[in-house]
């Protein structure tokens, strides 16, 4: 049963967020709109120290480390956005969250938005940020990938990024709600099942942020670093998504998955019941606990 809070944060977002996606509001209207709803986001734990350094070539990436002893586990996270704006103050409690359950220390990065950075820079910047853990001697077997939403298009856009160039693979990811098709393929299979029942997605401006995050080259978005789920996913770490039953992004995650399974890559895929989308990061919802008490199990399971 979905609770009273997941509830009404599904009626908010459907009146907020998705009314805005609805009336197609500029970019900075659309960041101004999400700057206004994250002051009712709390802040991090007083335990949790954040830190800026050391930084990243590009843009900004903060770490986060846990008081209570964490391990030598390193989650890397990528927040969503369609790839031209992000909740702030809700992933970094998210990531947070996610490092004091798992002893663990985060990395957010903050990678370049679109229009101003359109595509390959925001995938770039994720590089980086990999790169660098591998730099200070971070082994990649400590190492999770984390992402939500679009941040989980390029969460798998990096593994795929990352294997093509040599580089040794992390544990594993975990993956969001992942945004994994950018193809003009968008009226198929979820995305038109549950058009009018996602509380939060709306595929109106589904072009408009394509040829914004790709500058207008829409040809790319075939590629598997634009459309991870055309991907092969040979020789990737083992990957665990999440996603709720009504939301248009549900195939995308279950297609991703196949791909992994017929690589031979383990890969699971969580459907969680009349959940709305980046609900992990919705702190006052029991579903957000439970649905972190399950990705921290994955990433204890991946780094010993």
């Amino acid at each position: 049963m979905v609770s009273w809070q997941s509830r009404a944060a599904k009626l908010i977002s459907r009146l907020t967020i998705r009314q805005a996606l609805i009336r197609q509001l500029s970019v900075p209207d659309m960041r101004e709109r999400i700057r206004g709803m994250e002051r009712y986001f709390p802040d991090i734990p007083p335990d949790v120290k954040v830190e800026l350094e050391p930084g990243l070539s590009h843009c900004d990436a903060e770490w986060l480390t846990p008081a209570s002893g964490p391990t030598e586990r390193v989650i890397l996270h990528f927040p969503g956005g369609a790839f031209m704006t992000r909740f702030v103050r809700a992933e970094r409690l998210l990531l947070a969250r996610m490092c004091r359950a798992a002893q663990a220390r985060g990395r957010l990065v903050f990678y370049r938005l679109a229009p101003e950075h359109p595509y390959p820079a925001g995938l770039d910047d994720c590089v980086e940020a990999y790169e660098q853990l591998l730099d200070l001697s971070i082994a990649p077997q400590q190492v999770i990938i984390s992402g939500m939403s679009a941040g989980g298009c390029l969460a798998l856009a990096l593994l795929l990024a990352a294997r093509d160039r040599g580089l040794p693979m992390p544990a594993g990811a975990v993956l969001m709600s992942p945004a994994t098709d950018l193809t003009s393929r968008e009226l198929e299979g979820s995305r038109s099942a549950n058009a009018a029942r996602d509380a939060v997605l709306s595929l109106e401006q589904g072009d408009q942020i394509r040829e914004l995050y790709l500058d207008g080259r829409t040809e790319l978005a075939d590629h598997p670093y634009v459309s991870p789920v055309l991907g092969d996913y040979t020789g990737l770490p083992p990957l665990l998504f999440q996603v709720g039953s009504t939301e248009v992004l549900l195939d995308d995650s279950q297609r991703c998955a196949e791909r992994a399974r017929s690589a031979g890559v383990r890969a699971e895929v969580e459907v969680w019941d009349r959940m709305p989308h980046g609900w992990q990061a919705l702190s006052f919802a029991p579903e957000s606990g439970r649905a972190i008490g399950r990705l921290v199990d994955f990433v204890r399971e991946c780094c010993p």
